[in-house]
């Protein structure tokens, strides 16, 4: 980054909010250092406090961000699939290649759900998480308990990656082929 340009402010939020998901998700909601997010995007502790507030906005934030992302995934393998993959096949494929980018995106998502009860992460646990639910039922067009199905699967998956045993659950492949 050595460029001798100065960063734009969105190019820098950016850069924090991947750093917070990085750590987040690594140590979770109360071991996560908001000195540590700082140092890892290359900006002051009270500069992230200027922008997001409090850790918990810093949390809230980047888990929106997070879901925002993993939203994309879902809308982009809809719309770009061949006639002969159903939606939830294509979404299901594209949560495996999800999963392989970084399990501590994965480890974000688990840190989430946990710290639901957290008054701090609660609100935004629930929402972002209606969010998928209700984006995989529109996108597919899946009955609800199709959908409790593939976000069983999809829960399944996540916990089998982040705990790196996956010869448990069999081939993902298989299974996203039964969507």
């Amino acid at each position: 980054m050595a460029t001798g340009k100065r960063m734009k402010a969105e190019d820098r939020k950016l850069l924090i909010l991947e750093a917070a998901i990085e750590e987040y998700g690594r140590s979770g909601m109360q071991a996560t250092s908001t000195e540590v997010i700082a140092e890892r995007a290359g900006v002051s502790q009270p500069y992230l406090f200027r922008l997001f507030g409090t850790k918990a906005g810093l949390i809230g934030a980047a888990i929106e961000h997070h879901t925002a992302h993993l939203r994309r995934t879902f809308r982009d393998a809809a719309e770009q699939r061949d006639a002969d993959t159903s939606p939830l096949e294509a979404m299901a494929m594209a949560y495996l290649g999800f999963m392989e980018q970084d399990t501590n995106l994965l480890r974000c998502q688990l840190h989430t759900w946990a710290a639901a009860s957290d008054p701090a992460i609660k609100d935004v646990a629930q929402r972002t998480y209606r969010e998928i639910w209700a984006e995989i039922a529109e996108l597919s067009g899946a009955t609800a308990a199709e959908v409790r199905e593939f976000m069983a699967h999809g829960m399944l998956l996540t916990v089998v990656a982040a705990l790196d045993l996956t010869d448990l659950y069999g081939d993902p492949l298989a299974v996203a082929k039964e969507f």
